[in-house]
């Protein structure tokens, strides 16, 4: 789950409508603008006639989600929530492609490092909005990045906004990958499932893929931010109880020794397991707007705060399902641990539905800011820019329809969700967790050089070795998946 999903969770809408321009000329110039930002302020889904409409589901999402408070504790909540999603499901195959110990410290490795990057983030957004005066609610990861360059070394203010758009194009990376990522996750675990209840019967992938799709159509036409909060709230329900069940199997069952498992594999199958690492903790775009809807925003960052606590429990529980799963299902761990969970006794064989059913639901929430960016892309075009209003709602919903099943090609083309994972992981995980945050700061302390005491040491060496490790991460990662996708992919002689 990421920044949109987040949004709904804490009742933040300020990126969904909550400040709807009053006529439809400033939308559709607002629009025109900069169509790589999404924010709903200057996203032209709805005709101006329907306005007055978008404002009462923004005003009912705020009641939706009422429930979830701007306290210490609800934050917490959403934080643990936005980081625990399909990549947790794979991280037992990641112990299988690095082994059980060196799995299990690069694992807390990367966790640790994405906790450290993101107090980075925050202490940057911090400096720059205390110098500068700016409104914190606003602060994004994009608007970080902009405001950072903008006041930065002068010779790199003239590109603020090309690297504004960088990373709006990593985040709408993200998001499809995140769309086809749940594709192929809802058709596999199909495909097992029928496997098991129907031994004899041999199921496509790629027709259930297809199916799955169709499914999905009418799903990508939904711009309601009601039900948005709803699904969103059910989802988050559903997830809980399928790791429940998850648990229960892995601790209720035997465990196999672990001296008989490898405790790590050659250098090339290990480099595979560091992007579904990396992707595991890319909650790094969550924690400014959850951080700036806090009550008391200071205790996010506190030693004992939020962040801390949260990232805690995360690796503490992507650690236990990472180890036991490997450690129950040793090499014939499958993609998702999803997979191997059986379907008998009954309650176990509701795991796969359980997810699939929260993963669909989640889908929308996914494609949202996608859907959102192409939209205003189209508004470049001068044939849709001065189209009917009729005409320009038939053209965003051809796009919508057009998104959904480039989802689907993708996903059906690497049918595998390991490597699908961690392609996106390694590719753009690394970017926007491990890469960007260490420049985003040496870029912000570098006109104050000659005042911080050893800056070379103390920012430039150590920032330079956290990019560096990012980079490795990014071209290591993402050349072992390639190999690995080819090797996978080739027929068989």
């Amino acid at each position: 789950m990421t920044v949109n999903e987040n949004n709904l969770l804490t009742g933040d809408t300020t990126n969904y409508n909550s400040a709807i321009p009053s006529s439809a000329d400033n939308q559709l110039e607002t629009n025109s603008a900069n169509p790589l930002q999404y924010d709903a302020t200057s996203e032209p889904i709805l005709e101006p006639e329907d306005l007055s409409k978008l404002r009462k589901n923004t005003r009912f999402t705020l009641l939706a989600v009422s429930y979830f408070s701007n306290s210490s504790a609800s934050a917490l909540m959403n934080f643990i929530k936005g980081n625990i999603g399909t990549g947790i499901l794979a991280l037992p195959v990641a112990f299988k492609y690095s082994g059980l110990w060196m799995g299990l410290f690069l694992l807390i490795f990367y966790g640790c490092l994405s906790s450290y990057l993101m107090h980075v983030l925050l202490r940057t957004a911090d400096s720059v909005i205390m110098r500068h005066e700016l409104d914190r609610s606003t602060m994004d990861y994009t608007e970080t990045v902009f405001i950072v360059f903008k006041y930065g070394p002068p010779s790199l203010r003239k590109y603020k906004g090309k690297f504004k758009h960088i990373v709006n194009v990593f985040l709408l990376i993200t998001q499809v990958g995140f769309c086809c990522i749940y594709v192929l996750f809802i058709s596999e675990n199909i495909k097992y499932f029928i496997e098991v209840v129907a031994p004899d019967h041999n199921a496509n992938i790629f027709l259930i893929g297809f199916i799955v799709t169709l499914a999905l159509l009418p799903l990508s036409q939904i711009t309601s931010m009601r039900i948005f909060a709803a699904m969103s709230a059910v989802a988050i329900a559903v997830t809980v109880i399928g790791l429940v069940l998850i648990f229960s199997y892995l601790l209720s069952t035997g465990l196999l020794n672990p001296y008989t498992l490898p405790w790590y594999k050659p250098f090339g199958e290990t480099l595979v397991s560091l992007g579904i690492f990396i992707f595991t903790f890319e909650g790094i775009s969550l924690t400014l707007p959850i951080r700036n809807r806090m009550i008391n925003p200071h205790k996010f960052v506190l030693p004992f705060g939020v962040l801390n606590m949260a990232m805690v429990i995360v690796i503490s529980l992507c650690s236990l399902l990472g180890f036991f799963g490997y450690l129950r299902f040793g090499e014939k761990t499958l993609s998702s641990i999803t997979y191997n969970i059986p379907n008998s006794p009954v309650a176990y064989a509701l795991v796969k539905p359980i997810f699939i059913f929260a993963i669909f639901t989640s889908y929308m929430l996914q494609f949202f800011v996608p859907a959102s960016i192409f939209s205003r892309l189209m508004m470049k075009f001068r044939c849709h820019r001065e189209a009917s209003p009729r005409r320009r709602s038939i053209n965003r919903r051809v796009m919508r329809v057009c998104v959904v099943i480039f989802t689907y090609i993708i996903a059906m083309a690497v049918p595998h969700l390991d490597l699908m994972v961690s392609l996106l992981g390694a590719v753009s995980s690394s970017m926007l967790a491990l890469i960007i945050p260490p420049l985003l700061e040496l870029v912000h302390l570098w006109p104050d050089r000659d005042t911080i005491p050893h800056f070379w040491l103390t920012v430039v060496f150590q920032h330079s070795i956290l990019t560096l490790i990012g980079v490795f991460s990014l071209v290591s990662g993402t050349l072992a998946t390639i190999i690995q996708i080819s090797k996978t992919l080739a027929p068989s002689d």
